[in-house]
Formats: C-alpha cells, structure tokens, sequence
C-alpha cells in the first residue's frame, strides 16, 4: 500500500521524491515490481527517472543495507542511453551471476559509448569473483572474453577500451599480459594509466618494476595510479617508494599514497603514516589514523601515540 501511494505520486509529478521515500523502492518483490515497471515505463519523463537512479545510486553508496537491484535490472532495458548507464552503474556491488549475460550484452552491443564503458566497469567485480574462485570458470572465461574482444576491437572508443582493460585486468593470462604492456607502451596517456591501475589488479610480480617507476612520473595522475596499484599488490618492497608521495604537492597522491602504506604495514609504513597523523592537515591527518588502524590489523599494535 505504502509503495502504491508512493508510484502514484511519482506518476503525478507534483513534486520530486524525497531520499526517505527513494527507500520505498529498495528490496521489492516480486509482486511489487510489476506496479514498479508499469508506473517507470508509462508514465515517467525521462529526466525524473535518471534523477531517480541517481540518487539510488548514491542511496546505494551511502546506505549499506538498500538494495535498488531490482529497479537497476529492469531499467538495463530502458529506451534512454542516460537510464541504462546509471543502472549499469547501479548495479556494481552485485554479485548475481545472473547479470553477467545482461552485462555483456550492452557490453558488446549498446549503441552509446557510456553505457559500454559502465558495463566494462561492473562486469570488473565479476572479473574478480571469477579469478577469486567465488563464480564458474565458464563465467569467467566468458567475460574475459568479451572484455579482450571489446579492447581488440578497432572501432571501440578509447574510454570504453580503457575500462574494458582496467576490468580484464583480474585475469592472469598471456594474454591480458600483452594487452597491459600494450596498452602501457601506447602513445595515449588515459590508456597507460588505465595500464597501471591493470597491473595493480593483476598482481603479477612483473608489473612492480614498472609500478614503482611511475611513482615517480611527471604526472600526479599517474603517481595516483601507481600508489594506488602498490596498494593492490600490497608488496612491502614498494614502502620506501611510497614514503616520499605522502608529501606529494598533490592530495590525492598524498592520499593515496598513505591508504597504500596502511594496507601493506610494517615498521618503516607504520613510521611514515605516524608522521602523517600529525600533519596540520585535517584531511590528511584522519587518513593516516585510518591507515594506521589497518596496519595494525595487518601487523599488531602501533608501539606510538598519534600525538608524540
């Protein structure tokens, strides 16, 4: 009853929902979808209903126990470009293997290019419960793939490539190697850092070398990706390399660089984010804390205060 009211009021479009309201709309069931795709599909603007999925979206982020699926599901379908990328993108905490086919269709087919590029992004959590063992083999050999077929393909855009090869980077295979180096080597500056985030996935002892290169990069963007990808890797070699970027003239390597030092711990990581935790900088500061609390967990107790 409560839903009904509320699908007769977005259909009136006297005013635009309200978040708490948006929450009528988590977990649906299977007898209060069709009401749901009767209202959505009849008798909604298009632009209420990318405002819709926009704030489900960030619903979704905020608020660990709403479940939008449904709604992100059937609106994969929807006419509008705009509808269909935000509920790709909806849809990236998902695990229902049942998505998987859905995903690769747009993928593979879906006339706009930000629909593709939010598919490659989502299909990236399958990649991961694929080569983790948590989905089939067959599923992960099918989304590679597509995802291999995608960034080969010589009409695809850029964007969509570069998502496609950040998602495939999850696999260890020959054949991803050779599409990260590729990619790496190329001339496009957005594909050689979507090459480092790739090898920060992928894990492979023979990206370190390179990774710990772009550590160093002119670029901050490409610092960014490389701190970041010491983080995914989570190699205590790469600590004294870090160290330096969390004073960085640009915050979000800064950042990332102290997130980094928190995953991978020990005694010189855990001496470097203390030095951060007293840093006049609020952002910092509650960072380093943060980061300091995973060390711990990785390695024991800190043996300082963070106001030596």
């Amino acid at each position: 009853m409560v839903l009904e009211k509320f699908l007769k009021e977005l259909a009136d479009g006297a005013k635009p929902p309200k978040y708490a309201d948006l929450l009528k709309l988590s977990g649906l069931a299977p007898e209060e979808l069709e009401p749901f795709r009767r209202v959505w599909s009849a008798t909604l603007p298009v632009e209420l209903k990318r405002d819709i999925l926009a704030r489900l979206v960030e619903l979704s982020e905020e608020n660990v126990d709403a479940d939008f699926a449904a709604v992100f599901r059937h609106c994969l379908a929807d006419p509008d470009q705009g509808v269909r990328e935000k509920a790709v993108l909806g849809l990236w905490e998902c695990d229902d293997r049942t998505l998987i086919a859905p995903l690769i269709d747009l993928l593979c087919h879906d006339a706009s290019e930000a629909v593709r590029a939010a598919a490659a992004m989502t299909l990236g959590k399958f990649a991961y419960l694929a080569e983790t063992g948590k989905i089939l083999a067959r599923d992960g050999a099918r989304i590679c793939e597509a995802l291999v077929g995608v960034i080969e393909r010589n009409n695809e855009s850029l964007e969509v490539r570069r998502r496609a090869l950040e998602a495939v980077g999850y696999f260890s295979s020959p054949k991803v190697s050779e599409l990260v180096r590729g990619a790496y080597e190329s001339g496009h500056a957005k594909l050689r850092h979507s090459a480092v985030y790739a090898m920060g996935r992928n894990c492979d002892p023979q990206w370190l070398p390179v990774i710990l290169q772009e550590l160093r990069s002119q670029d901050p963007l490409m610092r960014y990706e490389a701190a970041s990808a010491c983080r995914e890797m989570g190699e205590e070699d790469a600590v004294p390399h870090l160290v330096p970027l969390t004073q960085d003239e640009d915050s979000q390597v800064q950042l990332a660089a102290i997130t980094a030092l928190g995953v991978i711990g020990g005694g010189l990581a855990k001496k470097a984010l203390l030095r951060c935790a007293r840093s006049p900088d609020d952002v910092v500061r509650e960072a380093a804390e943060v980061a300091l609390e995973a060390a711990e967990m990785e390695d024991g107790p800190v043996a300082f205060k963070f106001n030596v």
